[in-house]
């Protein structure tokens, strides 16, 4: 009797705005090159899934995990997305993207785990870094050590925004990386790409931590980044000015607001969707012109968010002062959250 068919796993991470939904929209393009139909399990920690948005196709297989870190929230919840999409029999293989806060040794526990480990087939850990965050000296410890638990997990390690960084930062940053794990593979984004057809067809992973030149208490679980990070949803009813809104990005403190994203009209064109992504005090704003149209949201991620600060600020770019709208805020992870229902004219 032969052994039932296990659908092969991507696991991708990094941490928040390293670049993971923007490698995964370069694989999809590439994946019909590979002749095989790639499935999506994607996690946000906020109330709402920008990235699910930006990657959606009417052709693709994707589940969502909103509204928390899916490496400590019910485990039941990433195992029932992925036997739909394999139930659903329209995929040949499964990429899962992490939220940035999440460490992957609890993810691959419940890829592991003897319910779900007959269909799946943990093929690697792919991790993006943002090196020009990584080479900073504002990383705080918190999140300089989950990203290093996230590094020493890698079969491939991503350096994303690699061109903007000169060539003697860039190798110094792959030096410090490689110290930390010597066995993955390095690619450079997004001069590179990380090979999917090879990801998918190679031998299965070996499930071990790096732990090359590094001391025991190195490589220990850490304490969840979660417990002091919060995320605030607020939506966007009404277009709002342009240079006010990319002032409102510019000024968020980055050791409050490490992430922020969502999609935003502006007065000036009232038409169209933009979508906006906010990394410790980097911004871009682009054209969103994809259908059907998101609602205009803006999602703020950090430790220890100043909810009623950032709520009047996003108030007074939409009504001009006025209280109105149904701001979300997220409390620490595994706490309750929230909801500030106003009603002012």
């Amino acid at each position: 009797m032969s052994s039932p068919i296990r659908i092969p796993v991507i696991l991708l991470t990094g941490f928040l705005g390293a670049g993971k939904t923007t490698l995964l929209r370069r694989w999809l393009s590439e994946s019909p090159s590979t002749g095989l139909r790639m499935g999506v399990v994607i996690n946000d920690f906020g109330l709402e899934s920008i990235d699910a948005h930006l990657i959606s196709r009417p052709e693709l297989p994707l589940e969502q995990i909103s509204d928390g870190c899916v490496c400590c929230s019910d485990d039941s919840g990433l195992a029932r997305a992925i036997q739909k999409l394999i139930r659903g029999g329209n995929c040949d293989y499964l990429v899962i993207e992490t939220s940035g806060l999440a460490d992957p040794d609890n993810v691959i526990d419940v890829l592991t785990d003897i319910d779900l480990l007959p269909q799946v087939q943990l093929q690697a850990v792919v991790t993006v870094v943002d090196a020009e965050w990584f080479g900073g000296t504002a990383v705080g410890g918190g999140e300089r050590l989950l990203a290093r638990r996230q590094i020493q997990f890698a079969h491939v390690l991503c350096l994303s925004k690699s061109d903007r960084l000169d060539a003697v930062k860039l190798d110094g940053i792959s030096g410090d990386l490689r110290e930390l794990n010597s066995r993955a593979v390095q690619v450079r984004l997004p001069y590179g790409l990380p090979d999917l057809a090879d990801l998918v067809r190679r031998e299965p992973a070996i499930i071990e931590i790096a732990t090359d030149g590094l001391a025991l208490k190195d490589v220990s679980i850490p304490p969840h980044l979660h417990t002091a990070y919060q995320s605030l949803c607020h939506r966007l009813p009404r277009p709002v000015d342009r240079s006010a809104f990319e002032a409102f990005l510019s000024t968020l403190n980055p050791r409050e607001v490490v992430r922020a994203k969502g999609f935003v009209r502006f007065q000036s064109t009232p038409q169209r969707l933009h979508v906006f992504q906010s990394v410790v005090g980097h911004h871009f704003i682009e054209e969103f012109p994809a259908k059907p149209e998101p609602e205009a949201l803006a999602i703020l991620i950090g430790p220890n968010l100043d909810v009623s600060v950032l709520t009047d600020r996003l108030r007074e770019m939409v009504w001009g002062g006025k209280r109105v709208g149904c701001p979300i805020a997220r409390g620490p992870m595994n706490g309750p959250s929230r909801r500030e229902d106003d009603h002012y004219g």
